[in-house]
């Protein structure tokens, strides 16, 4: 953990008054540490530190399933989709581990992902094609060529925006491996 400290000067006047310090913050129930608030006597003057009240903890959601986010707060499906796509054909080429990919797949999705690895010598994929369509605020639909010089394969994907970020939902091969 790590804390960042400041130091901040003592007022010039009144130094023999008595500082009045607040009480502490209680230890909210979600383990928020909050603040510690200072007073000083004259607050009018200009070397005195100002009274801020601690921040209150928001309450957690009631709803703990995925939220959907808008497309305006996702990044660029094209530019985040043609990652994800590299990343899955290095998943089946065995080059990247399957779960560096857990935080976009949905779990279904990446139960298919890991069953595509390919355990046999066989020249490496490469992506040719990445297109995609937006279908609805926060959905997406890709589709993607890749393969061998002299075999090809596809792959569409559905993504939809959750949690502020996108998430491959849906997933379907058109691999005869």
């Amino acid at each position: 953990m790590t804390a960042i400290i400041y130091a901040w000067p003592t007022p010039l006047s009144n130094r023999d008054t008595q500082a009045t310090i607040t009480q502490l913050p209680v230890r909210t129930k979600y383990g928020l540490q909050e603040v510690i608030p200072f007073e000083w006597p004259n607050a009018s003057n200009a070397n005195a530190q100002r009274h801020i009240a601690p921040r209150v903890a928001p309450l957690p959601p009631e709803n703990f399933d995925p939220q959907p986010t808008s497309r305006l707060d996702l990044p660029s499906a094209k530019q985040w989709s043609m990652r994800l796509v590299h990343g899955l054909v290095e998943v089946i080429n065995g080059i990247r581990p399957a779960t560096q990919l857990t935080r976009w797949l949905a779990p279904d999705v990446m139960k298919q992902v890991q069953g595509h690895v390919i355990n046999f010598a066989m020249p490496r994929l490469a992506v040719r094609s990445i297109h995609v369509h937006e279908t609805d605020d926060g959905v997406a639909e890709v589709s993607a060529v890749f393969g061998t010089p002299n075999r090809s394969f596809a792959l569409a994907l559905r993504l939809e925006g959750l949690d502020g970020r996108w998430r491959a939902t849906t997933l379907i091969w058109g691999m005869g491996l």
